[in-house]
C-alpha cells in the first residue's frame, strides 16, 4: 500500500519506467524509418540501375539504327566517286547517271561493273572540258536538231501536211517519251549533248585515219569470257598450227563461234585493218619493237585472250594495202576515240586533275540501288530512241550511248 508519505518515491520510480518505454519506442520508430529508409533506398537504386539499363539498352539500339541509316542511305550517296579537275561526282550521281541509262534502254545489265559507268561519266566531263581546245562546241540549237531528227514526224513525200499540227505531234512524241523513261527534258539534253560531243570528236579522229592500210584476210572463233565455252578443247579440234589432223575450221565456228558483229556463221571476217581490233594486232600484224612476228598464212592461232572475248584466229592471206570497208572504218574510228579516253585518263592522273575512287562495297551499293529501279521503256517500244548504231539522230556515233568502240 502507498502511503501518501511514500507517493513522491513511486512517481519518481514510475517516471523512468515510463521514460525507458518512450526510448525504446523512439529507438524502435527510428529503427523502423532507418529500415524503411534503408530498403526505399536500395528500391531507388535497383530502380535507377533498371532505368539506366534501359535507357542504355534504348540508345545502344537508336544508335545502332542511326549507325544503319547512316551506313545505308545517308553516306553512300554523298561518297566522292570522282572528279575532273573542279567538277566532283558522288556515289548518287552515279546512280543517277546509271538509272538515266536504265530509262533510256530498258534495263541495265550490271554484271557491267558500275565502275564501268562511271568511267563513263568521267570520259564525257573530260571531252566536255576539252571540246573548246579541240576546235568544237555544242549549243542547244545543235540538240534542238536530234531532238527533230528523232521525234518529229515524217512526212511522206507528196502528202500535204498542217505545221501546226506537225509541231504538236512532235512535242507530244517527245513528252510521251519522257514520261515513258522517267526523264527530264533537261537530262535528257544532256545526254544528247554528250553523244554529240562523243560524235564530235570521232569525226575529229577519224579525218585521221588514211585512205588505205595494211589488211589481212582473217577467219576467227570467238567464245564469250563466261567460260561456258571450252576454248582449250575447241582448239584441239582444228588440230596443229596448219590444221593438220583437226576439223574443218568453218565447221567448228558454226558450232560452236558466238558472233558479236563481225565473222559470219562459218566464222569468216574478211579484210582487217591493223588497229580496229588492238587485242588481237600482235597475232594479226606482230610487233616488231618486241620481236614478235604475225601468224603465218594458214597457221591457226591459240587462244588468244581480250577483254571482248576469246579468239582463235587463222590468217587467209596479206597483208595488203587496202580501202576500209565501212564496217571497218567504223570499228578503227571507234578504237581511236577509246584511244584518247585511255590516254587522257592517264594523262589526267598523271598530272592529277583526274581522279577516281575504286571501292567494291560502294559499287555494290550502287548496284542494290540500280536493281531496285524496274525497266522503264523496251529498245524499239514507241517513244524509245534509237539505240547505238542505228538510224536515227545519232547515228554514225562511234560505239554508241557511251561506250565507244562499239561490240567485236
Amino acid at each position: 500500500m502507498a502511503f501518501p508519505w511514500n507517493r513522491g518515491d513511486a512517481q519518481d520510480q514510475i517516471a523512468p519506467a515510463q521514460a525507458r518505454r518512450r526510448a525504446r519506442g523512439r529507438r524502435a520508430r527510428q529503427e523502423e524509418a532507418q529500415t524503411e529508409r534503408t530498403n526505399l533506398t536500395s528500391d531507388q537504386r535497383h530502380q535507377r540501375v533498371a532505368w539506366g539499363v534501359g535507357a542504355g539498352l534504348l540508345v545502344l539500339v537508336l544508335g545502332i539504327v542511326v549507325f544503319g541509316f547512316y551506313n545505308e542511305f545517308y553516306k553512300p550517296p554523298r561518297v566522292w566517286a570522282g572528279s575532273v579537275r573542279d567538277q566532283e561526282f558522288k556515289m548518287g550521281d552515279l546512280v543517277e547517271r546509271i538509272r538515266v541509262l536504265q530509262g533510256l534502254s530498258g534495263k541495265v545489265d550490271l554484271s557491267t561493273v558500275p565502275f564501268e559507268y562511271l568511267r563513263n561519266l568521267i570520259n564525257a566531263e573530260v571531252l566536255r572540258q576539252a571540246a573548246p581546245g579541240l576546235g568544237f562546241s555544242l549549243t542547244d540549237d545543235d540538240v534542238n536538231q536530234v531532238l527533230r531528227a528523232q521525234f518529229y514526224p515524217q512526212v511522206p513525200e507528196g502528202q500535204q501536211s498542217n505545221p501546226g499540227q506537225l509541231e504538236e505531234e512532235f512535242q507530244n512524241s517527245y513528252n510521251i517519251f519522257l514520261a515513258r523513261t522517267s526523264l527530264t527534258d533537261a537530262e535528257f539534253r544532256v545526254i544528247v549533248k554528250e553523244q554529240l560531243a562523243l560524235q564530235q570528236l570521232g569525226m575529229m579522229l577519224g579525218r585521221t585515219i588514211p585512205e588505205t592500210a595494211p589488211h589481212v584476210e582473217v577467219e576467227w572463233i570467238r567464245a564469250d569470257s563466261d567460260g561456258r565455252s571450252d576454248v582449250a578443247a575447241v582448239r584441239r579440234r582444228l588440230g596443229d598450227g596448219q590444221g593438220v589432223g583437226g576439223e574443218n575450221f568453218a565447221k567448228v565456228a558454226s558450232e560452236v563461234g558466238t558472233s558479236a558483229g563481225f565473222a559470219d556463221q562459218q566464222g569468216y571476217v574478211g579484210w582487217v585493218p591493223k588497229g580496229a581490233f588492238p587485242d588481237l594486232d600482235d597475232a594479226l600484224f606482230g610487233d616488231d619493237e618486241r620481236d614478235r612476228p604475225p601468224l603465218a598464212i594458214g597457221e591457226i592461232s591459240g587462244p588468244l585472250f581480250t577483254q571482248d572475248g576469246v579468239y582463235i584466229a587463222r590468217i587467209l592471206s596479206g597483208p595488203e594495202d587496202r580501202e576500209f570497208t565501212f564496217q571497218m572504218h567504223n570499228k578503227l574510228n571507234g578504237e581511236l576515240v577509246t584511244k584518247w579516253q585511255n590516254d587522257e585518263q592517264a594523262k589526267g592522273a598523271d598530272e592529277g586533275w583526274l581522279r577516281m575512287n575504286f571501292n567494291s562495297k560502294l559499287y555494290s551499293w550502287v548496284a542494290d540501288q540500280v536493281a531496285l529501279s524496274a525497266p522503264r521503256v523496251a529498245p524499239g517500244q514507241q517513244g524509245a530512241p534509237p539505240g547505238p548504231g542505228s538510224q536515227g539522230g545519232l547515228q554514225g556515233l562511234p560505239g554508241g550511248q557511251g561506250f565507244p568502240g562499239g561490240q567485236r
